[in-house]
């Protein structure tokens, strides 16, 4: 078995702590998002408000010894790398991307990064709408006539492709930008928006290979299920554990604001299940406190403790280590106006970098341990990988054979079967080889079958419309369910769906049962 090593810690990095054209425009001169940070507002006794940083270190990111500065930091507590958020809009805009062009000029800097593409429009008001945004109580009219959109997003034709490329492969080319067997990692924040994701990415990897790299390691942020167009997953936090715990009830309103234990965005953290089919990076939290941008209208992580956080990390390690990961995230280094920091502050000090130095050191010594004796948890992790490809298969395989048994007999009667139960109408959910099969049999039995659902689009021509799982579709009799994982289809349809929810097995076993 190969050495399972610690993997990197990278830090989520906001490249806005300077002053920029754009920002004196729209929100007032000098603005930066220190002035959020500075005037926030205490809502509840305990709320942590305002945030101030260890000797009122208000930085600017355009200065150098700011960058050194966070780059021995980082060094010196076990941080691997920075994650800067990459601001690219319609057109080749772009915000904030002075602190990397920078970091590209001076070399010297010991600061391993690489980018978050967040390809969303930039919007003048969190409030009102999502997306990419600083304080609605900055805002100076700035905008207005424009729908709130200051930068608009658009991903454009191969040409774009190409000229957003040519304009992050001199970051590619530094020694210090991160790389998986020789490719630069790149992730897509909201890849689900990227309508041409796969023409971009073929595009990308193409001149990635002609300017001598093997390609690009895409990593897509916010997926529910497998892309073809990624090479791996993040699960994003806190945002992801948030929908979850509001899912189940665990929140409670303080002072007008929606808080949550820190405790529970933790364990939800650590219970979280790899991205089916794709090698998945995990994301711990430093904490979350967004009511410097949003007022009441923000969201807090309530109870936040350095200890907490390091007895936490610590399993997320552990996770990491077994899943061999070589990559796992934090979030933030410095995003001051959500309260998710490692940066040392007034109120802990460096407790935050201090756990994460504590679990690096932890994580080596117990490695040198598991080399002696065997990497019991990466067999674990394989083993559980293996048993639910065995059972999805062996499912697949028990649904084929009925359905071979039942045409034997020439008892395949799914028109039949829909019109006792008063079925006029139908979807698919699942276009892989037993939506295929299903699409066929549907068809030849003149079923009213509209669309499918399914993340692969476009692959039945143009007479079948299929609808990826997050989009509106039309409404239906029945949606029949070909995909393993049934349980999480199913929550997802609720309160989108009102019609009848079958499943491909549960029609075959009904048919299968009048010839026993």
């Amino acid at each position: 078995m190969d050495e399972i090593r610690k993997p990197k810690i990278l830090a989520i990095y906001l490249p806005q702590f300077h002053e920029t054209a754009d920002n004196n425009l729209w929100w007032g001169e000098g603005f930066t998002d220190w002035d959020s940070v500075r005037t926030a507002e205490k809502y509840f006794p305990e709320h942590n408000e305002p945030r101030i940083p260890m000797e009122h270190y208000y930085y600017d990111l355009s200065q150098r010894e700011t960058l050194e500065r966070q780059a021995r930091q980082a060094a010196e507590y076990g941080i691997d790398g920075f994650c800067f958020y990459h601001y690219y809009f319609k057109d080749g805009k772009k915000e904030l991307e002075l602190p990397a062009e920078n970091l590209l000029k001076w070399k010297e800097i010991k600061m391993p990064f690489c980018f978050n593409w967040a390809s969303e429009p930039w919007i003048r008001s969190w409030s009102r709408i999502g997306g990419n945004v600083w304080a609605e109580k900055y805002e100076n009219g700035a905008g207005k006539g424009t729908g709130g959109i200051l930068a608009e997003q658009a991903y454009g034709d191969y040409k774009d492709w190409e000229r957003h490329f040519e304009y992050l492969l001199p970051f590619f080319r530094d020694d210090r930008y991160i790389k998986k067997d020789g490719r630069p990692i790149f992730i897509f924040y909201s890849p689900n928006d990227i309508r041409p994701l796969g023409r971009m990415t073929e595009c990308w990897n193409k001149m990635a290979k002609e300017a001598g790299f093997e390609g690009l390691y895409l990593i897509g942020a916010r997926l529910d299920s497998p892309n073809p167009y990624l090479d791996a997953a993040i699960i994003y936090e806190p945002r992801n554990s948030i929908n979850r715990l509001n899912e189940s009830g665990k929140s409670r309103v303080m002072g007008g604001v929606r808080c949550y234990e820190y405790a529970d965005i933790w364990k939800n953290i650590n219970a979280a299940s790899p991205v089916y089919g794709y090698r998945t990076y995990f994301c711990g939290v430093s904490g979350y406190d967004d009511t410097p941008r949003r007022g009441k209208s923000g969201e807090c992580l309530v109870n936040a403790t350095p200890e907490i956080f390091r007895d936490q990390l610590k399993m997320l390690m552990q996770k990491s280590v077994d899943y061999r990961n070589e990559f796992l995230f934090i979030n933030a280094w410095n995003e001051w106006g959500e309260g998710m920091y490692l940066e040392p502050d007034e109120t802990d000090k460096y407790g935050y970098l201090e756990a994460v130095r504590s679990v690096v050191d932890d994580t080596y010594e117990k490695q040198e341990s598991d080399m002696r004796y065997g990497d019991v948890h990466a067999v674990k992790a394989e083993l559980s990988a293996l048993d639910h490809n065995a059972r999805k298969f062996k499912t697949l395989f028990e649904i084929i054979d009925k359905w071979l048994f039942l045409e034997q007999e020439g008892k395949v009667n799914f028109s039949g079967y829909f019109d006792k139960r008063q079925i006029h109408t139908v979807a698919i959910y699942g276009m892989a080889a037993l939506g295929k099969h299903l699409l066929i049999q549907l068809r030849k039995e003149n079923v009213n079958l509209l669309f499918g659902i399914d993340r692969y689009v476009g692959q039945f021509g143009n007479d079948f419309r299929i609808y990826r799982p997050e989009e509106e579709f039309p409404e239906v009799d029945a949606i029949i369910i070909t995909s393993y994982d049934t349980v999480s289809i199913c929550r997802q349809l609720e309160g989108k769906f009102k019609g009848k929810i079958l499943t491909a097995e549960m029609i075959i076993e009904e048919m299968a049962a009048f010839l026993e």
